[in-house]
């Protein structure tokens, strides 16, 4: 089985099921892959977290991707659907990363409609240049179309960069990820760009199993917020050659992550 090499994050989740499907589903078949693929994925997610307000915000986002790969490459638009519950202060922020704009409103309320657009782009380094490593670098783009007056979305584009590298070692494959965010800049507050860094490896249960774990830190963009760090664990289940399903929770080690959350997608692959 071919290795992972990318963390599977809030929002980052959009492109991952497609890429779990395309790596455990190529090792389950006997006849090559084709060199052009086209899958969807869809799923909920789940999150719930104090953000270092008293009380907790839940943010559920009902997750919709497709997923082009041909040669070394790959491109995937992912649009979300989000329902945030909780003080009002809180906005969906760079990388689906929350935002605390104004740490003094404590009034609840619910908010929910689509959120921002995300655009990525996945090159994957050849083999004959990397050797035993599999090394991908990612340019990403979130086009902002969530509505910034209910707290879907800063307002503004942002971009993001990460290079994700692993290496099979048996039923093995352990990764790094190194990523950098770059907010835009809306007019109410301001946000800063900031590292992302990931470890974790992946293991082979069975022919059609696949684990994952990792422990995540992404830096904050916001002076109101911590830094978020957090563990994170999936199971992927290659059901048939053209269908997978991820389950997957995840827990919060600082204030400026999640406390907890989970989830689960489907891919299949179309063409």
């Amino acid at each position: 089985m071919k290795p992972v090499g990318k963390q599977i994050r809030k929002y980052a989740l959009l492109g991952a099921a497609a890429l779990v499907f395309g790596v455990s589903a190529a090792s389950a078949q006997d006849a090559p892959a084709s060199d052009t693929s086209v899958s969807l994925s869809t799923g909920l997610d789940y999150s719930s977290g104090h953000y270092g307000s008293a009380r907790a915000t839940d943010i559920l986002v009902a997750l919709s991707d497709v997923t082009v790969k041909t040669g070394d490459f790959q491109f995937t638009a992912a649009l979300p659907y989000v329902t945030i519950t909780g003080p009002a202060f809180l906005v969906v922020g760079a990388g689906g990363v929350p935002v605390v704009v104004n740490p003094g409103r404590t009034a609840d309320k619910e908010r929910k409609g689509w959120g921002d657009l995300n655009l990525s782009t996945t090159y994957s380094v050849p083999s004959d240049l990397t050797g035993d490593y599999q090394v991908d670098l990612t340019g990403r783009l979130k086009v902002p179309t969530g509505d910034e007056g209910r707290g879907l979305s800063s307002g503004e584009a942002d971009l993001g960069f990460s290079v994700d590298v692993s290496r099979q070692i048996g039923l093995w494959a352990p990764f790094v990820s190194f990523g950098y965010r770059v907010p835009g800049s809306p007019t109410a507050y301001s946000l800063v760009s900031a590292p992302s860094f990931s470890v974790g490896t992946s293991y082979q249960l069975g022919e059609r199993l696949l684990m994952i774990a990792s422990y995540d830190f992404d830096g904050t963009i916001s002076s109101t917020l911590a830094d978020s760090q957090q563990l994170f664990s999936s199971l992927s289940w290659v059901a048939t050659d053209s269908l997978t399903f991820t389950a997957y929770g995840e827990y919060g080690l600082s204030s400026g992550a999640p406390k907890g959350g989970g989830g689960l997608l489907a891919s299949w692959k179309v063409l």
